[in-house]
C-alpha cells in the first residue's frame, strides 16, 4: 500500500518533548522517518523508505559537482533518524527548530512523500506566494509533461 501525505493542519503544539502527528497525517508516515532541513525554510519529514529512494537518487549524482555537495550538505548534514511514539509523538532537534524558526506552535503540511513542519509566519507567506505563482509553475510543469 502507498502512503499519502496530504492537508494542512495548523495550530499544532511543538513542546520540548515534540509534536503528535494528527492521524489523518500519522496513516501517511512510517514508524521509522528522517527529518532533515527542507527547502524553503521549512523541516522536512520522510517515512525511511521515501528518504532511501531519495538517498539512491542523490548519490548517483557526482559529488564533483558543486551543487550536488551542497545539496548533500545541506541534506545529509541536517538529517536525523528517529521514530514515532506509540502516541505519534516525533522528537524535533534543536538545530532543525533553529533551521525553521519554530516556536510553540507550528504548521504541518503534507506534500504527497513528505511532511513539512513550518513557523505559522513563513507558512502564511510561503502560502500567499503559491496563490501567485500557481498559474506559471503550472505552465511550466505542463511543458515538462505534467
Amino acid at each position: 500500500m502507498t502512503r499519502i501525505l496530504l492537508g494542512t493542519v495548523e495550530g499544532v503544539r511543538l513542546s520540548p518533548e515534540g509534536l503528535v502527528v494528527p492521524p489523518g497525517l500519522r496513516a501517511g508516515l512510517e514508524k521509522e522517518f528522517v527529518m532533515t532541513r527542507g527547502l524553503d525554510g521549512c523541516v522536512a519529514v520522510f517515512p525511511l523508505s521515501t528518504w532511501e529512494e531519495l538517498m539512491e537518487r542523490m548519490d548517483r549524482i557526482s559529488f564533483l559537482k558543486g551543487a550536488a555537495r551542497v545539496f548533500q550538505r545541506h541534506t545529509y548534514g541536517g538529517a536525523s533518524l528517529d521514530s514515532l511514539s506509540p502516541e505519534g509523538r516525533m522528537k524535533v532537534p534543536d538545530h532543525l527548530r533553529r533551521y525553521a524558526q519554530l516556536k510553540d506552535e507550528v504548521v504541518l503540511v503534507g506534500v504527497a512523500t513528505r511532511l513539512e513542519v513550518w513557523n505559522p509566519k513563513r507558512w502564511k507567506a510561503e502560502e500567499s506566494a503559491l496563490k501567485e505563482r500557481a498559474e506559471q509553475v503550472s505552465e511550466t510543469l505542463s511543458e515538462c509533461g505534467i
